[in-house]
């Protein structure tokens, strides 16, 4: 068992020494706002298409970003949790939500 802990850890860390390099690059690109290569014109299609400028929100368009994205997500939940049992891939076979 300690060599199997052993290994996983080992491997773990391999990958993620394996994996630093070109993670690193890509955010070192992302944060200097430099486009990666073949996603810029897909990016300002999707700009275009969902509305999305490139002027600063003021307060209230940040609360009402804010508050809908969290009732989004809270839905999103709820729905998750209410029809549970109707999920496929559940190993505890857990009962949906009940009203009462």
């Amino acid at each position: 068992m300690a060599a199997q802990g052993f290994l996983l850890i080992a491997s773990f860390l391999l990958i993620l020494l394996v994996l630093a390099k070109p993670l690193g690059s890509g955010l070192a690109r992302l944060i200097a706002a430099v486009p990666l290569p073949g996603v810029a014109g897909i990016e300002r299609i999707l700009w275009r298409t969902l509305g999305i400028t490139d002027h600063n929100m003021n307060w209230r368009q940040y609360l009402l970003a804010l508050l809908t994205l969290n009732l989004l997500g809270l839905g999103i939940l709820f729905c998750l949790l209410f029809w549970l049992e109707s999920l496929a891939f559940k190993p505890q076979r857990l009962p949906g939500g009940a009203w009462v």
